[in-house]
């Protein structure tokens, strides 16, 4: 391969690793059960760190996570910002910052933030999650905020 092409690969690789960020963002936001689901390797493993449980191998396992999430958190605005993507032929790093507007069923309405640290995998040529680590830095609710009419989180029945 020579270097135009590897470059042109290096780019794409970059590019399909950011949608799949922003894809984790829009699966858990939608709730888009479909789209999270295409997001993770068989074998991967997603860790939320102590404040939301045990780790969770495999995608069925995953799956049920995000099922115990959405029941204790409905809405969720998850915005990434400040990505560094190191990328290996197939196999990537990634460190992102989290900025999280939540509405909790036991804090409701919620300011979340904190860093995710991933590894990527691609295997017959589709990039996905192999393992995220997220570092929780700060849950804190916000009294006394209301929802805007008709929005989700205005019709979300906490």
């Amino acid at each position: 391969m020579n270097s135009t092409e590897a470059r042109i690969e290096r780019l794409e690789s970059r590019i399909a690793i950011e949608d799949l960020l922003s894809g984790y963002c829009h699966g858990f936001d939608g709730p888009d059960r479909d789209l999270l689901r295409t997001l993770w390797t068989e074998d991967a493993v997603f860790d939320l760190g102590p404040a939301f449980g045990e780790p969770a191998e495999g995608v069925e396992a995953i799956m049920a996570k995000a099922e115990e999430l959405w029941a204790a958190v409905p809405v969720t605005y998850h915005w990434m910002a400040n990505q560094i993507i190191t990328i290996d032929a197939d196999t990537a790093r990634a460190k992102s910052e989290l900025d999280c507007f939540a509405v909790s069923r036991q804090d409701g309405p919620t300011q979340v933030a904190g860093v995710y640290t991933d590894r990527f995998e691609r295997r017959d040529g589709v990039w996905k999650f192999r393992h995220r680590v997220f570092d929780l830095q700060l849950w804190a609710p916000l009294n006394g905020w209301a929802a805007t009419a008709g929005s989700k989180a205005d019709q979300t029945k906490i």
